[in-house]
């Protein structure tokens, strides 16, 4: 009997208990909205967007193009103090107005810090195009002069023609708030109470029968056993991730970044883990009323400390420290990061790293301390 055969049937009597779909899909989504409605937060579209502006031309289309940037949602700097390093840049070249003038390509450099809002450069992104727009349709109108002049600039008033309307979407992210923090929290939250009570239940409930005692005198080797269960368990793991990331997509859309092999590969280690720690679990525990109770205590501290009932971003830096003790903290970390901070894989390596070696760890011990009979 092959570890893959072992697997097919775990899954199969675990999707035959009632309470799957619930445990599964239900209460994730219906947690995922309680907190998502009572932490909404401010959007950053509807906070003020830092915007500095080095304008390497000095004329008075630069200028214009200034001007036309100047709203209550963004604060517009045109010179900074000694030392100040600016979140966000837009940076007018020279020969900007003469270029223009002569039809000749121009570009626009827009520039962020690595790792800030990502939402906020895509609002401040939406006001240069606006203003970008309404300079090139007041120079089109000029079209019948014989030349661009800034006193014709100046006092040409040309009625509305175009409407920019702004939308989430594309590349978009927000802050770890709302739905967008929600719905990854809650996924990783059930996740745990699944794995725990399918898991390491499970193996218990198992050993006392004499299933894994019958399981063993079968063609199954030991380390088919072990590889079996631990294989359906990630397989669990992993489903309830994707189905909670697709259903958040889907109802309350929330944004996944831009990295999607990042966020499979990280969470697919991650069910790992977790799936090797609840077969240790099972194997250490020897009354169900005992593992029961140790499984909602282990999982709601996990939770809480490490980001999912709260970002670990809000807390001071030692808390946030202690939440990276445990597995969950590397994973809230990784989903903001591809998520929230629009980064990619290669920010996120020392989090499977990481989360590779809990993986080693517990999955060892899991071995050690596995036991076929009562």
């Amino acid at each position: 009997m092959t570890a893959w055969t072992i697997a097919q049937g775990e899954l199969k009597n675990i999707v035959k208990d009632r309470m799957f779909i619930i445990w599964m899909i239900v209460f994730p989504l219906i947690f995922s909205f309680i907190f998502g409605m009572a932490f909404r937060g401010d959007s950053s579209v509807d906070r003020q967007v830092s915007l500095h502006v080095e304008d390497h031309d000095s004329s008075f289309l630069s200028r214009a193009l200034i001007e036309e940037l100047v709203s209550e949602k963004y604060d517009l700097t045109t010179s900074l103090e000694e030392g100040v390093d600016p979140i966000r840049t837009l940076v007018i070249p020279a020969g900007f107005a003469s270029d223009v003038a002569a039809g000749k390509k121009v570009e626009l450099l827009l520039q962020q810090k690595q790792g800030r809002n990502m939402e906020a450069l895509q609002s401040a992104y939406s006001r240069v195009f606006k203003a970008v727009v309404i300079i090139l349709t007041k120079i089109v109108n000029m079209a019948d002069t014989t030349g661009i002049s800034e006193e014709r600039f100046s006092s040409l008033d040309i009625e509305r023609q175009i409407t920019l309307r702004s939308e989430l979407g594309g590349e978009l992210t927000d802050t770890p708030s709302g739905f967008n923090h929600s719905v990854p929290a809650m996924a990783v939250v059930f996740l745990l109470f699944t794995l725990f009570m399918y898991g390491g239940i499970g193996i218990l409930e198992e050993r006392g029968k004499g299933i894994l005692e019958r399981l063993y005198l079968s063609p199954a080797t030991f380390r088919s056993i072990i590889l079996g269960k631990w294989t359906a368990r990630i397989i669990l793991g992993l489903l309830q991730l994707l189905l909670l990331f697709a259903a958040g997509r889907l109802i309350f859309k929330v944004y996944l970044g831009h990295s999607l092999p990042g966020l499979i590969l990280v969470s697919l280690v991650f069910c790992a883990a977790i799936g090797a720690l609840s077969m240790l679990l099972g194997s250490v525990f020897k009354k169900m009323e005992v593992l029961i109770v140790f499984n909602i205590l282990l999982a709601n501290l996990m939770a809480a400390l490490g980001g999912c009932w709260w970002p670990l971003e809000m807390v001071p830096k030692g808390l946030r420290m202690v939440g990276f003790i445990f597995p969950t903290g590397w994973i809230m970390d990784a989903y903001h990061k591809l998520i929230f901070f629009g980064q990619g894989l290669e920010h996120i390596l020392p989090h499977l790293a990481v989360l590779s070696g809990y993986t080693l760890v517990f999955l060892l011990l899991a071995v050690r301390f596995f036991k076929i009979r009562k």
